[in-house]
């Protein structure tokens, strides 16, 4: 039972990290640079690495080494892969990223064992279990045969039921509703629908305590929304192909995984941003020495944060995951714009709650939204000029009215993109 064996191999891991989440701040910093050194080593014998870091791959040089591009990750699975002997296999997973460019990671065990044992972290301190009713949404690809698939199949979870997240929104409803479950794992995008069924029908889910959110960005209008229709709060977390990456705790604070990775938030220039501000979240993996990923630049957007959740755990904390790059507005200033507060907005006026931004020059908007009728023109005047109030730049604006908003092949629906330049 694959499934059974990763849960049992993933347990010592699990247990040290209960314990390691309120280690004093110096013995943390001590266990990342032991850990970040051990990662330069095994960077180091990879052909791609050592042409890249020319000599100098140590805690000294680490603030000065190139980052990691979405581009470059071929080139390293290639290094990597030429190290074993043809026909070698190995555990990996694919991303075909927001913009469609695809990218293929390599694991070894203890990356694993470290992403099981964090992401148990975050669901068991909000007394989830495996025997809890609970729905859990997945994104199968490959024919199955991604690391997680083997969850999805097993019979450990005889309680969880997986759903995929491009099933039927009707489809998907009925099965919630009919099994009632306690927990619900989903995408926001998706637990909007549920939300938007459950209200015109009446439909209740009476046993749900809690649901747990990621893979988009969560806003706070579909907290609240959540809250005033089903009466429990949402657990997000900050989740992604290469590693899991940061997790809400119960008392409201963004938590890094920092025994599993290294986050930095940086600016155009690659230097930290100051708390508060927004920059780019650059990743190092702090477990897997197969593949290390070394100062990645994962393509999200993050506020930096500093201090200490009143949960008293320790951990480094991250601020608002902005988004993808591409689900930014790029203004001619050079600027990068968040789309939620326009997003907000939009959400106001039922009649375009489905909808999506588009953001075709730096001056020029598309408003896309799916109706069996247009909008009045009342309703055209007001969105305009929120557009104009809320970007505070001279703008052209149009809408258009399409049959559907369509997801990207992962199941992901981005209510914002941008289509200037290519800043991910």
């Amino acid at each position: 039972m694959p499934a059974l064996t990763k849960i049992l191999g993933a347990a010592p891991r699990y247990a040290a990290l209960l314990r390691s989440q309120y280690w004093e701040p110096e013995r943390r910093r001590v266990h990342i640079q032991t850990e970040l050194a051990k990662i330069l080593k095994a960077a180091a014998r990879i052909p791609f690495y050592a042409d890249r870091f020319n000599g100098a791959a140590d805690l000294r040089s680490f603030a000065r080494l190139p980052t990691l591009k979405r581009t470059d990750v071929s080139r390293l699975n290639a290094s990597v892969r030429s190290l074993y002997s043809a026909g070698t296999r190995f555990l990996a997973d694919s991303s075909s990223g927001s913009i469609g460019l695809p990218a293929e990671f390599l694991f070894d065990s203890a990356h694993q064992r470290g992403r099981y044992a964090a992401r148990a972290r975050y669901l068991c301190s909000y007394a989830w279990n495996p025997l809890a009713r609970t729905i859990w949404h997945f994104t199968p690809t490959r024919g199955g045969e991604e690391p997680d698939a083997d969850f999805a199949r097993s019979r450990v979870f005889c309680n969880v039921r997986f759903m995929s997240v491009s099933a039927d929104l009707a489809a998907q409803v009925s099965r919630v509703v009919d099994f009632d479950p306690l927990y619900i794992s989903m995408y926001p995008s998706n637990l909007e629908g549920l939300l938007s069924v459950l209200e015109e029908t009446g439909q209740k889910l009476p046993s749900l305590r809690r649901i747990f959110a990621g893979s988009e960005v969560l806003d706070d209008t579909l907290r609240d929304r959540t809250r005033q229709l089903l009466g429990v709060e949402i657990a997000d977390h900050y989740g992604s192909t290469e590693a899991f990456l940061a997790w809400q705790c119960p008392k409201g604070g963004f938590h890094v995984n920092a025994e599993h990775v290294l986050i930095e938030i940086l600016d155009d220039l690659a230097r930290p941003v100051r708390p508060g501000k927004m920059g780019r979240v650059v990743v190092t993996t702090l477990e897997n020495e197969l593949m290390p990923l070394v100062r990645y630049e994962i393509g999200d957007y993050a506020f930096a944060a500093e201090g200490i959740c009143r949960c008293g755990r320790t951990l480094p904390l991250i601020g608002p995951i902005a988004g993808r790059a591409v689900n930014l507005f790029l203004l001619k200033d050079g600027r990068l714009a968040s789309p939620w507060a326009l997003i907000r907005l939009m959400k106001l006026r039922p009649e375009i709650r489905q909808f999506q931004i588009l953001q075709r020059s730096t001056d020029h908007y598309v408003l896309r939204y799916a109706s069996s009728q247009p909008i009045s023109d009342q309703t055209e005047s007001w969105v305009r000029s929120k557009f104009q109030e809320t970007l505070g730049i001279d703008l052209t604006f149009r809408l258009e009215r399409v049959a559907e908003i369509g997801r990207s092949p992962t199941g992901k629906f981005m209510p914002a993109l941008s289509e200037v330049g290519c800043h991910e």
